[in-house]
């Protein structure tokens, strides 16, 4: 393409030991496949945390996100923009998206989380519609921590050449929330297994990893989730579901640490509800999170909200059955997993089935980062 890549990342380049979730598994499995891209992330522009990242509170994830945008911000304003385009790794941690319109930059944005829709499920409970809270985007009063909800949103739909997201769900959402928008400029770009967990579960994993990946008996059916521990996950209302399963053969393994906005108050809600048969195994990567996946029969993503779910495509990949909520992400058997008798039920027939039987599986292979530069090429 004419045109340099300019990729604003504010989750990329930490160690996989903090649980930063998809947007940054996403950011690493580009800046791996496109290395001629210029990475702008908080370690390459120099700026500083005072904790993790995943500890942060709102406020302070929100001053985070202020600082980010003005490092970045001044970074691309370095160059050119006949011959830079600008690709950007979520909202509300992009750059400041009407600044760069007006000077003429080329702007491409990859949604992870529509904001404005997840504020109004998580915060308000779904009491208001996403379509309606995006009109709050004209009251320029709201204090700064809303105005990187509603507004820098509407500020990036307006100035992006093309939105990325990674379900057609999503894509309906933004299309009712900002009528403006031309349908083309929204592309929907399923990511796929980008870690390619059913290749890496083929292959033996060190022994220690090895030992905790399989402290079952042998015909014990495994239930496993992996996310953060955070409430948009769910979690307990799996944990309540199994009060439900008497004594059937099962155990549960939790994969996941506290991270972001109630990280730590959630997984101490989730250890009270937490029975004898369920173990908490922490953030898991590399070898150690394919060889459980290699083991788990069952699934569970429980989600309230999920604009994709990278965790439940590694976990299809690994052969492994998947039971899902009514979210964005939704796979395999797709229950209300709000009722607690009613996942129960799916989860019962499930157990009484046995153990999965899993097949060989192909290498993947994954084209989406051609697909991320074909839609840049073609602003180019």
């Amino acid at each position: 393409m004419n045109r340099t890549v300019l990729f604003t990342a504010a989750h990329a380049h930490f160690p996989d030991t903090e649980p930063l979730g998809g947007g940054k598994a996403v950011a690493d499995f580009l800046i791996r496949q496109c290395p001629h891209w210029q990475v702008l992330s908080p370690q390459t522009t120099g700026l500083t945390l005072p904790k993790p990242l995943a500890e942060l509170s709102e406020w302070e994830y929100a001053r985070f996100c202020r600082q980010f945008e003005r490092v970045t911000t001044d970074a691309i304003l370095r160059h050119d923009p006949a011959q830079f385009v600008v690709l950007t790794n979520d909202i509300s941690e992009g750059p400041d998206f009407t600044r760069l319109g007006k000077l003429g930059y080329r702007l491409v944005s990859i949604w992870h989380v529509d904001v404005v829709d997840y504020f109004c499920r998580m915060y308000l409970r779904n009491w208001v519609r996403p379509e309606r809270a995006a009109r709050w985007s004209r009251y320029r009063w709201l204090p700064d921590v809303l105005q990187l909800v509603f507004h820098k949103q509407a500020d990036c739909v307006r100035s992006s050449a093309r939105l990325i997201v990674p379900s057609a769900p999503m894509k309906d959402v933004i299309l009712r929330c900002y009528p403006d928008c031309p349908p083309a400029h929204v592309v929907v770009m399923p990511w796929g297994n980008l870690a390619g967990v059913g290749q890496a579960s083929r292959l033996s994993p060190p022994n220690e990893d090895r030992r905790d990946a399989d402290p079952t008996s042998s015909d014990e059916v495994v239930i496993m989730t992996l996310s953060r521990l955070s409430p948009e996950k769910g979690i307990e209302r799996l944990l309540k579901a199994l009060r439900h399963l008497g004594t059937l053969n099962y155990r549960v393994w939790i994969c996941g640490a506290p991270a972001f906005m109630q990280g730590q108050r959630y997984a101490a809600k989730l250890r009270q509800l937490a029975g004898d048969r369920v173990e908490f195994l922490g953030h898991v990567t590399g070898a150690r999170k394919a060889a459980l996946l290699q083991r788990a029969d069952l699934f569970v993503s429980a989600s309230r909200h999920e604009s994709y779910g990278l965790t439940i495509a590694e976990a299809a990949a690994a052969g492994c059955r998947i039971v899902s909520h009514q979210h964005y992400g939704a796979a395999g058997t797709v229950v209300d997993c709000s009722q607690p008798r009613e996942l129960a039920r799916v989860l019962t027939d499930l157990i009484r089935a046995g153990r999965t039987v899993k097949s060989s599986l192909a290498e993947p292979v994954n084209p989406v980062a051609e697909r991320v530069e074909a839609v840049l090429t073609a602003l180019a």
